[in-house]
């Protein structure tokens, strides 16, 4: 692994592509877990934060579910890989690395716009954190081909201005991307091809997107979003301002790696 390449790309690009992290018995156990979950089974007795899917929704859209890691210990485990995440504190040269969130998007395959995820930042989910610090792991729980859907990274968008306009549910990419081309004539879309086990880590300023699945199995990833030491909470007012305060509660947010001095 070339390590200073990986961070330089990272720092540049807003993107940076892992060597294969877990074992196929990892992924198989957790890809077997997140099934559960997406069924509404929930082993650990804790529910997930929210579905934005549920069984008997329609089978060809975008299957979207925050923090399954609560409810089923082989995502709990997945995330809190000590590989993981040692290699995720080296690539940001982080003093700690916690996951404050999680997500499994699972997208079945799609002749429409229903499988198309918009371009955004993640950031702009987020008011609640300062933008240095934070970062998004997708790890591949199947293989992510061109066809499947992969996600798709606007390189050294992570220096752009905000773009407005840009939303993630928003499925009509065809007429975001030429709000794109107005701001960005010189932009550069790369799709992320993965192997499964395979990892991509974006900053939370990095644009990004994803078409749909044409592939008759369904393309998973189990996104974690992740913070380091140079992160700063935000106060904010409204219903959110209270959101990061389970990040104090290390059986919702772990901290998967610490630096030793």
């Amino acid at each position: 692994m070339e390590l200073k390449k990986i961070r330089y790309d990272l720092k540049k690009d807003g993107f940076c592509f892992l060597p294969k992290v877990f074992l196929s018995e990892e992924i198989q156990k957790a890809r077997n877990g997140l099934r559960r979950v997406i069924n509404g089974e929930y082993r650990s007795g804790r529910k997930p934060e929210s579905r934005f899917w549920n069984p008997g929704d329609d089978p060809h859209s975008i299957i979207k579910i925050d923090k399954p890691h609560l409810s089923d210990q082989s995502i709990w485990d997945l995330i809190t890989n000590k590989k993981f995440g040692q290699l995720l504190g080296k690539v940001t040269k982080a003093k700690f690395i916690q996951v404050w969130h999680s997500q499994v998007v699972w997208k079945p395959y799609s002749k429409n716009q229903k499988g198309n995820a918009g371009w955004h930042r993640d950031s702009q989910y987020w008011p609640f954190w300062s933008k240095e610090g934070l970062y998004t792991a997708w790890i591949a729980i199947s293989t992510v081909s061109i066809l499947s859907g992969p996600v798709r990274f606007l390189r050294g968008s992570n220096h752009w201005n905000t773009i407005e306009g840009m939303d993630f549910f928003d499925q009509d990419v065809k007429t975001q991307e030429t709000k794109l081309i107005k701001n960005q004539k010189n932009k550069k879309i790369i799709n992320a091809i993965l192997k499964m086990g395979e990892v991509s880590v974006h900053s939370s300023q990095t644009y990004h997107s994803s078409l749909g699945n044409k592939e008759k199995d369904p393309r998973v990833g189990m996104v974690v979003h992740f913070r380091t030491d140079k992160s700063k909470r935000i106060k904010i007012k409204g219903r959110e301002n209270n959101y990061l305060d389970q990040i104090n509660d290390p059986s919702i947010a772990p901290i998967i790696y610490h630096k030793e001095n």
